[in-house]
């Protein structure tokens, strides 16, 4: 019964009676082998509502990305009985064509992930493309498809068992891959004996499928094609989560694959994303003498930039050359003239002395492309709430690991259609004997890494808006327990959402928390804990961290802090009086003003302004507006950023930042910057000590713990400081990545763990010979569309880079600091090489749009 009902599950589209089952009638045992793998846990029944709704139609899915893994992807869906449509800009000239395309294990010699649980998974993924590439041989010929079966020597400058990493690997995959042999012994003739004497001190070999992508990527397409699916050539470069709606209508779709490459930094929002700067010399060579491949990896701790070497033939015609593994560069074009790509030709020349008369490609003597990569590759996941799966960030690895990806995606798009409502699950998810901790998330970017704070033992559920899910880097949704999507981010629908949980799982109140980083649901926090009995800070003790009316109120005008002059905009007294009520303002402001909204970050709706007639006109321009505006005496000075970590009522904790510019000058294309204030600093103890006063301040609003920081001027003329915000949460921006670079203190997860009760801030201290100065810069985008793109050459470290836009986007000038096409964190040993290349990354532009 069971074999009828995988065949009957395969045999159901009619994409299967074309000519890839004609010409190997056999083929169906094996493509019935792989359903097998995606239906194994499904009933009959189940498998009609995953293919099939009450409709009548075959659900569609949309592919987005034209690429190996999104076509494949794409081929995987049309065989189980989805309808498929694939959207991609290109089709052509893409990624895939560069790629080297020779199959490897996990990781890979050009560009390396480390991620435990991706690792994992790629190392079934890449068996299951293994046999899928060898059964691709077996019935089209390597002619026809442009997969080549073919031994692939690997080289190591020591002993293999010397190193733990290479011996790991070396061991997982010799069992499973055809003709695995290992030795000095083995190294083939045509290798330079003098090269290996000087450089190799170990080998082994074993059969691998290569790829030439010339041919197997129009090949693949036509597969697609012959299947059944559509192939679209457009530009998607709206965020898939906030316009999942309007995707699915246009292309009449049920269900989302997103495999964009490096699209991904664009349509999903992930800022993790870079491209690793890929390089292959073509050489023709005559009667295909040169049969095997041959690598070498990277040496840790190598001075060199370049010192892998990677030949691989492509079939009976060409040989490709190549290495060069090169993070955050975008400029693609490169020629045997650059210094890099003399040098990795030469290297495989060193190594295989019978390249040297082969003949460069007349045609194209250097193909280079840009590997799409992510720190936490690979990203394979459905987006909790919603139904879109993401499939990119294979780097180096998209061919060697399509086939497999291509499964895993069927089987997501399976259960999708099949699950059951998430209210007869939850009790499974969490551990009613754990205390459970709810995260609240909805417009700030996301920056904790949650995988950090696990150790808690809590239960940890995220309630977000769809605005905030999109926001929550893809690859932390697998560390929560639970993650439920609120149509309407409000207080209302939160406490219920928060309360179904707490019944549904026998949870008890006053072992649970509410958390969040996020400005926006610091006083909601408050609000749901007052709602349902949570321990924690009430909405109360957190209104003057979320309304800067509240807080000047609290610090009190006449007190020790100085706060600006400052009056809260009143629509009414200027609808009775326009021209009495602006001299009233400027009797108490004066007449430079700073105007803001009272609720709010990232200096959205800010204005400066100058006198009588710009504060009439402003008034006249938001007398209705909704929101609510504080008009203040505008500060001329240098603006700082303090954190403060605050342990049983005393700080535990103290950074200072200095900023390059006020925050709103952002909004009118500058820069922004912050760079750390060491402790030898002579302004260190004031900044410290103004600090304190502002807590103290607070003290009646202040939990005798957490995480909070201070925004405020040290005033021309006078140096005196005056207050401009405090906020009970770890410092937007970079500010996090900064302090960790500097002392090793997370301060986004040790905010997080003081909400969840622990009162120990997470560090772990570097000492005083690993600290580092460090600081970071955000470049806004401009108007126009993104042509060129490059990173700096700096003498600090450039310790992070994070892009949010790709080559032929169109951008539009920023209306909040949260619009940022760049950000860059730099880091170094000696205080005053950092502070000259920090004032270089904000004065530089980065990103050349026409």
């Amino acid at each position: 019964m069971m074999s009828i009902l995988f065949e009957t599950a395969f045999c159901y589209s009619p994409s299967h009676v074309h000519k890839y089952s004609k010409q190997n009638p056999s083929n169906c045992a094996v493509q019935r082998a792989s359903s097998q793998r995606v239906f194994a846990k499904m009933t009959l029944s189940q498998i009609e509502i995953a293919t099939r709704p009450p409709n009548g139609r075959a659900r569609r899915v949309l592919v987005i990305g034209g690429g190996v893994v999104g076509i494949t992807s794409a081929i995987g869906l049309r065989e189980a009985g989805f309808d498929v449509t694939v959207v991609a800009e290109h089709y052509e000239n893409i990624t895939s064509n560069v790629a080297g395309a020779l199959w490897e294990w996990p990781p890979a010699v050009c560009g390396q992930h480390g991620d435990p649980r991706s690792l994992s998974s790629s190392k079934h993924w890449c068996m299951v493309s293994y046999d899928k590439f060898k059964e691709l041989h077996s019935t089209y010929g390597e002619g026809e498809c442009g997969v080549y079966l073919q031994d692939v020597f690997f080289y190591f400058r020591f002993s293999v068992d010397k190193c733990c990493f290479n011996l790991k690997k070396m061991n997982e995959l010799k069992d499973k891959v055809d003709g695995f042999a290992r030795g000095m012994h083995i190294v083939p003739e045509g290798v330079d004996p003098q090269f290996v004497e000087n450089n190799i001190k170990d080998c082994y070999k074993h059969m691998a499928p290569m790829v030439d992508t010339d041919k197997y990527m129009p090949w693949l397409q036509q597969q697609a094609r012959d299947k059944g699916c559509i192939l679209l050539q457009e530009r998607i470069d709206s965020h898939v989560l906030l316009e999942e709606d309007t995707l699915r209508k246009r292309y009449k779709a049920d269900a989302i694959v997103v495999s964009p490459g490096l699209g991904a930094i664009d349509i999903v929002g992930d800022t993790h994303m870079y491209p690793l700067r890929g390089a292959l010399v073509r050489v023709k060579q005559p009667n295909g003498a040169i049969r095997a491949a041959h690598c070498i990896s990277h040496e840790e701790g190598s001075s060199s930039e370049q010192d892998i070497v990677f030949i691989v033939p492509r079939g009976k015609d060409h040989v490709v050359l190549g290495g060069l593994a090169q993070p955050n560069q975008w400029d693609k074009d490169l020629s045997l003239d650059d210094p890099i790509i003399d040098q990795m030709y030469k290297g495989c020349l060193d190594l295989l002395p019978a390249l040297r008369p082969l003949e460069l490609d007349p045609k194209e003597h250097v193909r280079t492309g840009l590997r799409p990569f992510t720190d936490k590759n690979v990203l394979l996941d459905r987006i909790p709430g919603t139904n879109v799966v993401l499939n990119y960030g294979h780097g180096g690895a998209g061919v060697t690991l399509s086939w497999g990806c291509a499964e895993k995606v069927v089987s997501l798009v399976q259960e999708m259609f099949h699950d059951t409502p998430h209210i007869d699950n939850i009790s499974q998810k969490l551990d009613a004997s754990r205390p459970t901790t709810f995260l609240l998330h909805d417009m700030l970017p996301f920056r904790a890494q949650i995988e950090k704070i696990r150790f808690m033992k809590h239960n940890l559920v995220l309630i977000s808006s769809r605005r905030g899910v999109a926001k929550v880097p893809a690859h932390e949704f697998i560390h929560f327990d639970l993650i439920r999507v609120v149509d309407l981010y409000a207080l209302k629908p939160l406490v219920a959402t928060v309360s179904e949980i707490l019944s549904s799982c026998a949870l008890r109140p006053d072992k649970c928390r509410i958390a969040t980083n996020d400005e926006y649901s610091i006083l909601l926090s408050g609000q749901v804990r007052d709602a349902l009995g949570i321990p924690g800070a009430s909405s109360h003790s957190m209104l003057p961290f979320f309304d800067k009316n509240a807080t000047k109120k609290a610090i009190g005008q006449n007190g020790p802090v100085r706060i600006p002059n400052y009056v809260v905009f009143s629509p009414e007294k200027f609808r009775s009086d326009p021209d009495g009520y602006v001299r009233e303002v400027m009797d108490t402001v004066g007449h430079k003003l700073f105007i803001k909204p009272v609720v709010g970050a990232g200096s959205e709706k800010t204005w400066r302004l100058d006198g009588s007639v710009q504060l009439l006109q402003w008034c006249e321009a938001n007398v209705c507006s909704d929101s609510i505006f504080e008009i203040d005496e505008r500060i001329a000075g240098e603006l700082f950023n303090t954190s403060v970590v605050r342990v049983d009522g005393r700080s535990s904790l103290f950074f200072a930042m200095r900023h390059n510019r006020p925050n709103d000058e952002y909004l009118q294309g500058h820069q922004l910057g912050n760079i750390i204030v060491p402790p030898t600093d002579a302004l260190y103890a004031k900044l410290e000590e103004f600090s304190e006063a502002v807590l103290y301040q607070l003290r009646d609003y202040c939990e005798d713990y957490g995480v909070f920081n201070i925004d405020f001027f040290l005033e021309s003329g006078t140096a005196q400081p005056v207050l401009m915000e405090v906020a009970a949460r770890a410092a937007g921006g970079a500010v996090g990545k900064v302090i960790e670079e500097c002392s090793g203190v997370a301060l986004e997860e040790t905010s997080l763990l003081m909400q969840m009760g622990h009162k120990t801030p997470l560090h772990k201290f570097k000492s005083t010979e690993m600290r580092r100065y460090a600081a970071y810069s955000i470049h806004p985008p401009k108007a126009g569309v993104v042509k060129r793109m490059q990173i700096p050459k700096l003498d600090s470290t450039i310790s992070s880079v994070s892009w949010r836009a790709v080559p032929g986007k169109r951008l539009s000038t920023p209306t909040s600091m949260r619009d940022i096409a760049l950000v860059l964190v730099i880091s170094n040993t000696d205080m005053k090489s950092l502070a000259r290349d920090f004032e270089r990354i904000n004065s530089e532009e980065y990103m050349i749009v026409e």
